[in-house]
């Protein structure tokens, strides 16, 4: 038996936006703290059978095959939908799992309903800061110039350096939603938020 059986890989892959990278490094931790939690219950609770506390030893280990449902459940409904952009479906059953693991082990439960919360950010709408353009007259917020005094020249706008071979490798061309405006990766054919397909 693999460790990898129980837990997912630590990092995701590199398309995931920051919210989502966030998110599921908090649901990692929540899933390896579940993991050894777990792993300590059934010690307690083969210890306390072998000693003859037969009540608590049987308690540690409901406990513990709770936490193997839970470190199971963690890995196939929330890291492979986080993975594969279908946030919407981690994010529900994400919020199942945690609200369980608050209840079978509360740290593991709170990290894990942090990452719930981190994860939520990705729903939000995605707004570009408004770009003023000349020959649109005063942008708002912004007082004319004087007419005595020249208007001050724009500056140039520099362009980003050219990205290295490496960096070239590794951008994933991505796909803004005309629905809810969700940017998401283009070989995706629905919107993961909001199931739009894609145009």
């Amino acid at each position: 038996m693999d460790l990898n059986d129980f837990l997912a890989s630590e990092n995701g892959p590199s398309w995931l936006p920051a919210s989502v990278t966030e998110a599921r490094k908090l649901v990692y931790i929540g899933h390896l703290l579940a993991l050894v939690f777990t792993l300590i219950a059934l010690l307690v609770g083969v210890i306390r059978l072998l000693t003859g506390n037969l009540a608590d030893g049987i308690g540690s280990l409901v406990l513990a095959g709770l936490g193997l449902v839970l470190v199971f459940m963690l890995k196939d409904q929330v890291f492979a939908h986080l993975d594969q952009g279908r946030f919407k479906q981690a994010s529900d059953s994400l919020l199942i799992w945690a609200i369980v693991g608050l209840f079978v082990y509360i740290i593991p439960g709170l990290v894990m309903l942090i990452g719930y919360i981190k994860l939520q950010e990705i729903f939000q709408p995605q707004y570009q800061e408004y770009q003023y353009q000349q020959g649109q007259g005063v942008p708002p917020g912004q007082v004319a110039p004087a007419p005595d005094r020249p208007a001050a020249q724009p500056q140039p706008v520099e362009q980003p350096a050219a990205p290295t071979a490496e960096q070239k490798g590794k951008k994933v061309e991505m796909t803004k939603c005309r629905k809810c405006g969700v940017n998401y990766p283009s070989f995706m054919q629905s919107c993961p938020n909001c199931n739009e397909p894609r145009h």
